[in-house]
């Protein structure tokens, strides 16, 4: 026979164990229903996409790259995968840079930074816009005469890609360093010389160095005033001559 005083410590023992069953099982409960309730909050439409600010485009419709990032008004905003939508977004040709942020509750914010196209190639009868490092950002039929031409034996790129040549390098660097703030600048190639004109002038530039130089001093000299016709030789850029176009350049 059991005594009882065993038999009593051994219902306290099973008792006491019982509630703490019980206990860790409510716990349980009350985790599995607070993370199910967290995932529906995230999910619900409380903290959806309901405002998408883009700033920072001006000559480039984004907004079909973004969407095809998954970015769209109801998309939970913890799903919205801002690495994707960047990486969209730069893979566009006028496209320099972006950031995307997501902005609780249910804001998310796209800023980009757009090229600054600084002139046109002319290629077979139409024209690549191209920006200061040389990326093509669109073609078109005709040029827009606040850009200088540039006139070069190259091949074509489609937008999004680069060129490399030094010599159209040169030419573009040329003309995002002030040369093309002349209106009717256009510049091609003469054996490994680059030439160009403006305002009825010829100007010989030589070989593709120190071009933002010569583009200040194409503007200085332009600025002082020159007989009509003349030929604008700017190969030393800091002694630049200038010389009717019927004698020969100093």
């Amino acid at each position: 026979m059991i005594d009882p005083r065993i038999a009593e410590r051994r219902r306290n023992v099973l008792e006491r164990g019982a509630r703490k069953g019980v206990r860790r099982a409510l716990l349980l409960l009350v985790g599995v229903a607070m993370v199910a309730g967290l995932v529906w909050l995230l999910q619900s439409p409380v903290l959806s996409v309901n405002e998408i600010a883009i700033l920072g485009s001006n000559r480039t419709d984004v907004v079909e790259a973004v969407t095809a990032a998954g970015l769209e008004e109801g998309t939970p905003l913890v799903l919205v995968r801002t690495e994707e939508i960047i990486g969209a977004l730069e893979a566009l040709p006028w496209i320099r840079s972006a950031t995307a942020e997501r902005m609780f509750p249910d804001r998310v914010e796209v800023r980009v930074e757009e090229r600054v196209p600084v002139g046109w190639i002319w290629i077979g009868g139409s024209y690549l816009l191209v920006d200061d490092g040389g990326v093509v950002l669109e073609e078109a039929s005709r040029s827009d005469p606040a850009f200088p031409v540039l006139q070069f034996p190259i091949e074509r790129l489609q937008p999004g890609a680069a060129y490399s040549d030094q010599m159209v390098l040169g030419a573009i660097e040329f003309a995002a360093g002030g040369g093309g703030g002349v209106p009717g600048l256009e510049l091609w190639q003469e054996g490994e010389e680059m030439w160009a004109s403006v305002q009825g002038h010829r100007i010989r530039l030589g070989r593709p160095v120190d071009m933002a130089a010569k583009a200040a001093a194409l503007n200085a000299v332009l600025t002082d005033g020159i007989p009509a016709a003349s030929l604008i030789n700017l190969i030393a850029p800091s002694r630049p001559a200038v010389t009717p176009i019927n004698q020969p350049s100093s």
